[in-house]
């Protein structure tokens, strides 16, 4: 890849999500719903961020901060399940700690150079990986994966022993010197917006800015 490679602005919608995190899997099928209602393009991109914690144990002398911190990882786990139950998903072990930087590098060769594949593969890989199906570390499995959602695996085995850890890093760094360091997050005519309840301000957005805002 040449050096004037961005890792931004290639499409009017950029979305950036961690395979590990489960609210980036909940903001997966919605916003390519959104895209394909709008008939935009979305430019995927990875970003690792802290897995999420699981509540702690109750221990003798737990403070008023331990106390909040573990009702918070509970409620979350909660919102996690609800959403996921409705939209279908299977969600298992939501706090695995997983090495994805095989999948991570699957992601970004399919969005150079085989992007129409890119959703088919995002789709695929984390359902998998959330069914605790994928090991996301085996440049193997995902050169498996590649094929399997339209890419040409050898090549991919390729750039994963050449160019590819340069350009995550590249993509990586890019993301982190712009502020943006968290997920699921959408970048939108400029602004940058963390959570799945901004979806309906993207669509307006997105659809022109016609009519009042939501609130």
């Amino acid at each position: 890849m040449t050096s004037s490679y961005t890792a931004l602005a290639l499409a009017p919608l950029s979305v950036i999500l961690d395979l590990r995190n489960p609210f980036s899997y909940l903001a997966l099928h919605p916003v390519a719903a959104l895209a394909d209602e709008l008939r935009i393009e979305i430019d995927w991109l990875p970003l690792t961020v802290l897995p999420l914690k699981p509540p702690s144990d109750p221990a003798p002398g737990d403070d008023r901060g331990i106390l909040h911190r573990r009702h918070r990882a509970r409620a979350l786990a909660r919102e996690i399940e609800i959403y996921g139950r409705a939209q279908g998903l299977v969600l298992r072990d939501l706090y695995r700690d997983a090495d994805a930087s095989a999948f991570e590098l699957g992601w970004l060769w399919l969005r150079e150079r085989s992007r129409k594949d890119l959703p088919a593969f995002l789709s695929e890989g984390f359902r998998s990986y959330w069914s605790l199906e994928l090991d996301p570390s085996s440049v193997p499995a995902i050169s498996s994966l590649v094929a399997k959602t339209g890419g040409d695996a050898a090549e991919f085995e390729a750039w994963c022993a050449g160019d590819g850890p340069k350009t995550a890093a590249r993509v990586a760094g890019e993301l982190r010197e712009r502020g943006l360091s968290a997920v699921p997050g959408y970048l939108v005519d400029g602004e940058f917006f963390h959570g799945r309840q901004h979806l309906p301000m993207i669509r307006w957005i997105l659809g022109g800015r016609r009519g009042p805002g939501p609130i």
